[in-house]
């Protein structure tokens, strides 16, 4: 049996075990709680049988001694009755009274009672062999009542132990068979009752661990039920507050758009402005260049021709990022001759190189395939850009155009281009922010060496769709080299050579009749004397209301046509014709030429879809408008 100790806490009142922990302190305090509560009936019988034994030996002993016993006995019954009655021990108490003490006074009271029970087998023992099996009876029932203090187990040992000790010890002090056998079954009650009372105190104890422990347990999951309604009053909270930001993002994403549309919206039409005086002025550079000139005179007309030239490449650019960024931007997947298109961007810039003191060159490997598959146009931009950029910021040494095979096989090959310079170089700090839009190595460049900074973001973003690489190596005054890599299809037959137009347009004369529909004078003037250098007289329509009527009264072997125009533009003023279904001698549909301004992504596909034969962007060239006229009229 495992010794079981307890001590009592003079300052709480509360006895506690040798273990300190603080559900052992909380089984004690209900232990003490239940014994208080259940020992009425202990109380009751104790007093009842104090009573009935002073009146036995009334008559045989000093009635003062009786009378004292008595009444400390009466005494400590009204205290533990008060307790009891009024509970004085526990929380519900409405007296301003320390419970702890009243539990404390209340065990000593039980011990003084135990202890005034014993007094009666030493003090006040009967000579009377009746009364001393009554005294006998008695103790033994006060004895078994105590067992309502079993609750604490040693507060009825020491109960018990002041009740039969005495009488024991008193038995066999007297003497003889008969009273040491009354002793010995004394001493083996006593044995009984408290081996019993330590049952009962070990189960109560048991129960009372497990159902803290299930208190305690239960306590933690109502805990954790609260914490989980939490979360989940937060998961709400946070989903909603996740609601709301997806309907900000929802509204940020349809703003986004808006700007990104009127954006669009306002460089298509910033594009068609400008391009409509730009088509004047370009086209009547190309008249007077057909002029008598004297030769400062051709200069001037020159000057200003690269002038236009140069701010048509700068808003080509634009377009061109535009494009890219709105995905709008498409790639052809034809045959070409790479070495053709090397060769004819030297002949392009040679003239430009050999002003400025500068060797352009080209490098090519001799594994390079005669025709791959691809874009011409968009490699030849990008390569273009890199050319142009490097003779502009260098003054002296070479530019050479370098193309190498890294890889090849039956089907494809890998190439790597690259255009090295003996310029000014790039510092390490400005290669970072290089491909950037609207940025150069440096602000001074700007001022220095003119450009807007979308060239080689314009490289950079046509060699990502292109599933190339770009890169640059570069030292501050040590030249650079920029470079992309890209893969290619191999071109199972050489490409076909393009079939040349004719420059010199005084030999090609068209017997047919035209109907120009431009609104803008001056583009009216332009566009009528280049047809007259081609011997075509052209009927001038303003918009696409007159358009429709001059088609009413004649018939035209081909419609030029302008899309923006006041009372109907030329999409409407070319669905009527389809509606019309007019139609030449020879029984063909009229041909309608979009000549316009609109040359954003998607614009020459609303063209055709509308019904258009072909489409010429405004500044108009005077070789691509013949080529158009040429292959309509042939």
């Amino acid at each position: 049996m495992t010794a079981h100790t307890e001590n009592l806490d003079l300052n709480t009142g509360v006895f506690s075990p040798g273990s300190t922990s603080q559900q052992d302190q909380r089984v004690l305090q209900t232990q003490v709680a239940r014994l208080i509560n259940g020992s009425g009936f202990s109380n009751l019988a104790g007093i009842s049988m104090a009573v009935i034994w002073v009146g036995l030996i009334w008559k045989d002993l000093p009635h003062e001694v009786l009378s004292v016993w008595l009444g400390m006995m009466l005494l400590l019954f009204f205290y533990r009755f008060t307790t009891h009655y009024f509970r004085l021990y526990s929380d519900e108490s409405k007296l301003a009274i320390d419970k702890y003490i009243v539990r404390r006074w209340y065990l000593v009271s039980v011990f003084l009672t135990g202890a005034g029970w014993g007094i009666t087998s030493t003090l006040m023992f009967p000579f009377n062999e009746l009364n001393q099996i009554v005294l006998a009876f008695i103790l033994a029932g006060v004895s078994a009542s105590g067992v309502t203090y079993s609750p604490v187990a040693w507060v009825y040992f020491g109960f018990v132990g002041c009740v039969l000790m005495p009488l024991m010890i008193r038995l066999f002090y007297v003497g003889g068979e008969v009273y040491y056998a009354l002793s010995a079954m004394t001493g083996f009650f006593l044995v009984v009752m408290v081996m019993a009372v330590y049952r009962m105190y070990k189960s109560s104890v048991a129960e009372l661990e497990w159902s803290f422990k299930n208190e305690a347990l239960i306590k933690d999951l109502t805990t954790a039920t609260n914490n989980l309604e939490r979360l989940n009053l937060n998961l709400k909270d946070e989903i909603q507050h996740g609601k709301q930001i997806e309907l900000e993002l929802k509204k940020a994403r349809d703003k986004a758009e808006q700007v990104s549309q009127a954006k669009g919206e306002f460089l298509a039409n910033m594009s068609h402005e400008i391009r409509t005086p730009m088509n004047g002025v370009i086209g009547t550079l190309q008249l007077m260049e057909d002029t008598g000139l004297n030769s400062e005179q051709k200069e001037y007309i020159e000057t200003a021709r690269k002038s236009a030239d140069a701010l048509l490449a700068i808003l080509n650019d634009i377009l061109d990022l535009s494009k890219i960024e709105a995905g709008k931007l498409s790639f052809e997947n034809i045959e070409f001759d790479l070495r053709q298109i090397v060769k004819d961007i030297v002949v392009l810039y040679s003239l430009k190189a050999e002003q400025q003191g500068v060797m352009l060159k080209q490098q090519l490997d001799d594994a390079l395939p005669d025709c791959i598959m691809g874009d011409p146009t968009r490699l030849r931009q990008v390569i273009v850009n890199l050319v142009s950029n490097a003779l502009k910021f260098t003054r002296e040494g070479e530019v050479k155009i370098s193309i190498a095979v890294e890889n090849k096989t039956a089907d494809s090959v890998d190439l790597k281009i690259s255009v090295i310079d003996s310029g000014i170089g790039i510092p390490q700090a400005a290669q970072e922010t290089l491909f950037n839009a609207f940025t150069q190595a440096d602000g001074s460049t700007t001022r220095k060496y003119g450009g807007t900074g979308l060239g080689l973001a314009i490289v950079s973003q046509l060699v990502g769709l292109m599933g190339g690489t770009l890169g640059v190596d570069s030292e501050e005054h040590q030249g650079s080299v920029f470079w992309f890599t890209a893969n290619f299809q191999i071109a199972n037959k050489s490409p076909q050579a393009e079939r040349v137009v004719t420059s010199n347009n005084e030999s090609l004369h068209f017997d047919a009749k035209v109907l120009l529909v431009e609104d803008n004078p001056i583009n009216q003037m332009v566009a009528q004397k280049m047809l007259e250098k081609v011997g075509l007289k052209p009927v001038l329509a303003n918009n696409g209301v007159e358009a429709l009527k001059q088609l009413n009264e004649q018939s035209f072997d081909l419609v030029l046509m302008d899309c923006q125009m006041p009372e109907m533009d030329g999409f409407d003023a070319t669905r009527e014709i389809r509606k019309l279904d007019l139609r030449t001698l020879n029984s063909r549909p009229v041909p309608v030429v979009a000549m316009t301004a609109n040359v954003m992504s998607g614009d020459r596909e609303r063209c055709l879809e509308v019904g258009m034969d072909d489409y010429i962007g405004k500044p108009v060239q005077r070789d691509q408008l013949t080529s158009v006229i040429k292959k309509w009229l042939d």
